[in-house]
């Protein structure tokens, strides 16, 4: 009657091996999922820099065109402050000029601290799901292995059990 005992084990065992097989497909799932979602969250974050960096230009272009048009009617009405006109359009133009490329280099060091900050947390979400799975593989191997010991087992008692006609 021991093999009925060790039947039931292997039942649970079975089990417990179709549990760990199941969470093997989900931390895979998750693994998939999470990929697709970096992948979206990156280029979401690369569509929002270029309209940022889109609007930067256009804001550059209009103050470059107004300071330029401000010459224009500065120059015609004056002509004796031309050379100052003409200076305070070059120190307007280059002011203009500094400005973008301040905002361009810190807009991009905000975006890449944002992607740096998303790429973290990303990295640590998949070695979390590695490690989980990692360990169920090692638990599924040590129950594939207590069953295939358990099927020889019962297979052994069977036989000993059997009834031997002389």
């Amino acid at each position: 009657m021991g093999w009925v005992t060790l039947s039931l084990r292997k039942m649970a065992l079975k089990q417990r091996i179709s549990n760990l097989e199941y969470r093997l497909v989900q931390l895979s799932q998750e693994q998939q999922s999470l990929a697709n979602s970096s992948s979206y969250a990156q280029r979401e974050l690369g569509m929002i820099q270029n309209q940022k960096t889109s609007q930067l230009s256009l804001n550059r272009m209009n103050l470059l065109k107004q300071a330029r048009n401000n010459y224009s009617a500065n120059s015609s009405d004056d002509s004796t402050n031309s050379q100052q006109s003409y200076l305070n359009l070059q120190t307007a133009l280059d002011e203009i000029n500094l400005n973008y490329q301040f905002e361009q280099m810190n807009m991009e060091s905000i975006f890449q601290a944002q992607q740096d900050s998303m790429l973290q947390e990303i990295n640590n979400r998949q070695q979390q799901l590695e490690l989980e799975q990692v360990q169920v593989q090692d638990q599924l191997a040590a129950a594939r292995a207590e069953e295939e010991q358990l099927s020889e087992a019962v297979s052994q008692d069977i036989k000993n059990d059997a009834i031997k006609l002389v």
